[in-house]
């Protein structure tokens, strides 16, 4: 309830910067509000199935390594969802609509002109694009590494299935991603491609689930 209350304030904190001087919202806002959002979704899951298929108190020691790679998985993918909303926050994905280069270049031509440095990780457009870019083909290949390791191992069938879901999504997701930025992010393309997102990190969860079983 407490988590609903502020999802709600926090909304309205985000709907609030975009009535001052423009119509646009603060992406660290956007990103927060949906970060919260899924914070909630996943940790309601993760009660639920934990109701319905319970988990052990303790991991067994064979799934060990397993589940702490399904969990460093489950945060990389988290991380690359929250570089999403700063591309959308920003409308990063209306520049450079080509890929895999960017206008011909591996990195953009603009990218890390702010200053402070640290600053073009959270409002340079050209160089939040880039960010998600990379992190998005770290976590397909994260991904196409953690199903090898899970297949190769004695694996519960469970996992090996929850495996083969998450394998699927992130390829949708990488299709989804590259469709939308090549057709300048239409907004039924960049819907399906936040649903991707939200069905990925529940794959993914999922996979955690089943590793930690």
């Amino acid at each position: 309830f407490v988590l609903g209350g502020l999802q709600g304030v926090l909304g309205w904190y985000m709907v609030k910067s975009g009535l001052i001087d423009e119509p646009s919202v603060s992406q660290y806002r956007l990103a927060a509000h949906l970060g919260l959002a899924l914070a909630i979704y996943l940790f309601a899951l993760w009660v639920a199935w934990g109701i319905v298929q319970p988990r052990p108190a303790a991991i067994p020691a064979a799934q060990v390594p397993v589940a702490k790679a399904a969990a460093g998985l489950l945060a990389f993918i988290s991380l690359t969802v929250f570089s999403g909303a700063l591309v959308a926050g920003l409308d990063a994905g209306l520049l450079y609509n080509t890929f895999p280069l960017m206008d011909g270049a591996l990195f953009p031509a603009d990218g890390f002109d702010l200053r402070p440095f640290y600053l073009n990780f959270f409002e340079d457009r050209a160089t939040v694009q880039f960010d998600h870019r990379v992190l998005a083909m770290i976590t397909v290949c994260l991904v196409a590494a953690f199903g090898v390791r899970v297949r190769q191992s004695a694996a519960p069938e469970g996992l090996k299935r929850a495996v083969g879901l998450l394998t699927a999504a992130v390829l949708m997701q990488a299709f989804l991603g590259i469709a939308t930025l090549l057709t300048v992010v239409p907004v039924t393309l960049g819907a399906l491609h936040q649903a991707g997102a939200v069905l990925l990190l529940t794959a993914a969860l999922w996979c955690l689930h089943h590793a930690r079983r």
